[in-house]
């Protein structure tokens, strides 16, 4: 029997944005009172709010937007990797696992024992991905790199080293993502982004399936 894991973060008002970008608005655009219906309006939101997919175009302004990403590249095989590094995911302890080509992998760091995407205000001590981690993942021939916090680079690095190296080679970067009942082990991952043309990033229902 499948077991199905929701990888995805609640969006609210008071779910952590970015820091820098507005928060996520809810508000009534029609009422049953007033109009007949309950239509709720999202306000404020970019593409990479709750649980989203950084593509090339992010980084490279002639890169790989959402359109030119085949649905079946977000799907398929997965890894999920607990990292006891309390600050960073690092080459010597990435090399420790083995990784098929084509294969997506999600890392469990301290930012889920941590509770950090539970927390309203967005949180600056969280566990990012290093470059040589990232150079080494893309020498792996892995497509998609997933973590269980708001960017894989650490906060106020406007170079984004992790994000131009990956994103530069075709591996798409899954941000948010909610590890909290997933154990270390292999399943299937099914991440469905929100169809929007021509765009950077777009929040996605992210599902783990075991079995």
């Amino acid at each position: 029997m499948n077991i199905l894991h929701d990888l995805s973060m609640l969006i609210n008002a008071t779910m952590p944005v970015y820091a820098g970008d507005a928060p996520v608005c809810l508000e009534p655009h029609c009422t049953i009172a007033a109009d007949g219906v309950n239509i709720t309006a999202i306000k404020n939101a970019t593409t990479h709010f709750g649980t989203h997919i950084d593509l090339p175009r992010h980084i490279f302004a002639d890169g790989a937007s959402l359109d030119d990403v085949p649905l079946a590249d977000l799907c398929g095989p997965a890894q999920i990797i607990a990292i006891e590094h309390p600050t960073a995911i690092t080459a010597e302890e990435v090399a420790r696992h083995c990784f098929k080509p084509g294969e997506m992998v999600l890392f469990r760091t301290r930012n889920t024992s941590d509770g950090l995407l539970e927390r309203p205000a967005f949180c600056h001590d969280y566990v990012y991905l290093t470059p040589e981690a990232a150079t080494y993942l893309v020498q792996q021939a892995v497509r998609l790199v997933g973590i269980d916090y708001l960017s894989v680079d650490p906060p106020h690095t406007p170079t984004l080293p992790a994000h131009h190296i990956l994103l530069g080679h075709g591996v798409l970067i899954l941000e948010g993502v909610v590890l909290t009942d997933v154990q270390p082990g292999k399943a299937t991952l099914l991440c469905l982004p929100l169809k929007l043309q021509g765009v950077d990033g777009a929040p996605v229902r992210a599902v783990l399936v075991e079995g």
